[in-house]
């Protein structure tokens, strides 16, 4: 029997398939007094939006390539100086060295790699065009103006200025990174 339908018999679990209520109309009809925070309630609400958008087949799709999904990008910026982001999971290993001029990427610079990679894929190409700069603020879902194009342009900067390392301990031993007046 399920816990759900013995503590409250009235509730009986409904299939999967049928529509579903929202989490607000469900915890309306229990029993007594029961405090859900607003953000518990939100995020009910959210699980309750990805099931019927993946019910109705209309979810959005996002792809990102390995690396980042075991090992992030920082979220917080980066004290001044600081070039080296170092991140495991596991065995997993991403290190990211940020360009001396533009830094690390960090916060929502993580996106645009994300973003760029499900382009690609939706279209099928290795090589994303933008015909303007408007284009691109209305790919990315940004509103028009220079301080929104800007802030793009230093997150794409801080993305393609940076070095990126992934692998496994093992290969890390192996792994010789040449930078300008270096000996290997």
């Amino acid at each position: 029997m399920n816990s759900g339908s013995a503590i409250f018999p009235e509730l009986k679990p409904e299939p999967y398939q049928q529509p579903m209520e929202s989490a607000a109309a469900v915890l309306r009809r229990l029993p007594g007094e029961i405090f859900i925070s607003k953000q518990k309630l939100r995020q009910a609400e959210a699980v309750e939006c990805v099931r019927l958008k993946r019910d109705s087949a209309s979810q959005s799709l996002g792809f990102a390539s390995r690396p980042f999904v075991l090992c992030g990008l920082p979220i917080k910026r980066p004290a001044n100086g600081v070039l080296l982001h170092e991140r495991r999971n596991g065995q997993f290993l991403l290190q990211v060295t940020g360009h001396p001029t533009y830094g690390l990427p960090w916060g929502q610079d993580r996106l645009v790699p994300i973003f760029l990679a499900t382009l690609a894929v939706r279209q099928q190409r290795r090589t994303i065009t933008f015909s303007s700069a408007l284009e691109m603020l209305d790919t990315f879902g940004m509103q028009q103006g220079g301080s929104q194009y800007r802030r793009l342009i230093a997150a794409f900067q801080r993305i393609f200025g940076a070095t990126i390392f992934f692998g496994s301990d093992m290969q890390l031993e192996k792994a010789a990174v040449a930078t300008r007046g270096s000996t290997l």
